[in-house]
């Protein structure tokens, strides 16, 4: 049950982000671009469509894992790779440095999806690792303090 409810708690904070994100491009990022130079609209265009996909891919995979904690789906299932995160070349790039004449808020977005999409590819990265070897390791997600099988 651990399980569940660290995915429900990671996926309010997705859809919070998500509402946030939501919030800014409609009521203020307008307003913000005003400002900036053509090249600088074009890199936030690009850098707003990167904060869209990263936390898109990010509520798809936890909706995925969230359905084989329940027993919607199987961990087959869920690693197939149509259902895995996608978007690394995109979704993972840090472009903080880039970005850091940009509005804060919409830097304080992109670092918070960011931050967000690591730890769920390192989740995906985990739990295939886990299924290669649940053979010999054991199933995914681990029970509580059952250490390695």
């Amino acid at each position: 049950m651990a399980s569940i409810e660290f995915y429900d708690r990671t996926m309010s904070e997705t859809m919070s982000l998500l509402v946030e994100a939501r919030r800014y491009l409609s009521d203020r990022a307008e307003s913000d671009n005003r400002q900036l130079t053509i090249d600088q609209g074009l890199t936030t265009s690009v850098e707003t469509m990167r904060l869209v996909s990263r936390l898109t891919e990010s509520l798809a995979w936890l909706l995925t894992h969230r359905a084989v904690l329940t027993g919607e789906l199987t961990l087959d299932e869920a690693l197939q790779p149509e259902r895995r995160l996608g978007g690394h070349d995109l979704c993972g790039r840090d472009t903080a440095e880039e970005m850091r004449h940009m509005p804060g808020d919409f830097q304080t977005l992109l670092a918070k999806s960011l931050d967000l999409y690591e730890r769920i590819a390192h989740l995906d990265a985990q739990i295939g690792d886990r299924a290669e070897q649940r053979g010999v390791a054991g199933s995914w997600p681990p029970q509580r303090g059952s250490g390695p099988n």
